[in-house]
């Protein structure tokens, strides 16, 4: 069971950012269907020229009462997350967005289609992007993943050279100590970041 005090007008916005699969989801209760209609009525979660709706809105433009509105958004919610009912969320699309860095140099690509995700620490040889960022070999910094509407999105940072494991642990920690801070990791090449820590740069 959720918690009393969820806010509906949260769970609305959760909604939306599912909103092409709520239609399948509960196809088999038809009274969710206004809600469903409405939140799929415009692109509130992806179009910044949207604003996302008030609950005055939601109550306006699906011919609910405040009441009924906030019930079935909550009992909505709840059958997300129960794993008993038998229903289940599907990301079926995958996207996988590279982002590569090399000194000053960056770039990035996207696959629709990927065997395996490489995973942080893993060193990666890409041949044809020598020409553009002058190397050919990275290791994987980072890696988020994103569950937006019926698509698994993966955002994957690669820099150019080796993985270097102490290295790794000592950025962490100089982070946690703040000796940098992340707008220093960000703004900052890797050379410029040991240098300010005290190490040899290269």
């Amino acid at each position: 069971m959720l918690k009393e005090n969820l806010s509906p007008k949260h769970i609305l916005v959760d909604l939306l950012s599912i909103h092409c699969q709520l239609a399948e989801f509960f196809k088999s209760e038809d009274k969710y269907k206004s809600i469903i209609d409405f939140l799929n009525s415009k692109d509130f979660y992806n179009d910044p020229d949207i604003p996302y709706p008030t609950l005055k809105e939601a109550e306006k433009g699906t011919g609910l009462s405040t009441t009924q509105l906030r019930k079935y958004l909550l009992e909505m919610y709840d059958r997300i997350f129960d794993f008993e009912s038998g229903d289940h969320l599907k990301f079926p699309k995958a996207e996988y967005n590279f982002y590569m860095q090399y000194f000053d140099l960056h770039a990035q690509f996207t696959l629709t289609h990927l065997n395996q995700i490489p995973r942080v620490g893993e060193e990666l040889n890409l041949p044809f992007v020598k020409s553009k960022m002058n190397i050919d070999r990275f290791y994987v910094d980072k890696v988020y993943h994103e569950f937006d509407n019926d698509v698994h999105r993966v955002s994957i940072w690669l820099k150019g050279g080796s993985y270097n494991s102490w290295w790794k642990l000592r950025k962490d920690e100089a982070l946690q100590k703040r000796e940098i801070s992340p707008m220093d990791e960000y703004k900052m090449h890797e050379y410029q970041i040991k240098e300010h820590l005290g190490l040899p740069p290269y």
